[in-house]
């Protein structure tokens, strides 16, 4: 499951920056979601029992602040997945959907 990652942010913070830049150094993706702007994503947040930017959601795991730790082991798993799916049939002649 490579779906994009929300990432919950806000203007200014040093940690919510710090997330992304690891995150694009990994080639994770991701959707930054802007706390300021966005109420429904604060209402997200305060369920999932975060008070504090950034959160970020995989799935039903998630967590806050700055976790280098956290973003290291999503990329192991997420690269584990990658390599256990099993492949899938394609027609390489064709490349039309008509």
């Amino acid at each position: 499951m490579n779906d994009p990652l929300p990432v919950y942010t806000l203007p200014g913070c040093k940690q919510c920056d710090l997330t992304k830049h690891v995150l694009d150094s990994t080639g994770m993706p991701y959707v930054v979601v802007d706390l300021a702007t966005d109420e429904c994503a604060v209402d997200t947040v305060k369920q999932l029992g975060y008070g504090a930017a950034p959160v970020v959601v995989d799935g039903a795991a998630s967590w806050s602040g700055f976790r280098p730790d956290q973003i290291k082991a999503l990329v192991a798993a997420r690269s584990d997945e990658l390599r256990t799916a099993p492949a899938t049939a394609t027609d390489e002649g064709s490349h039309s959907w008509e």
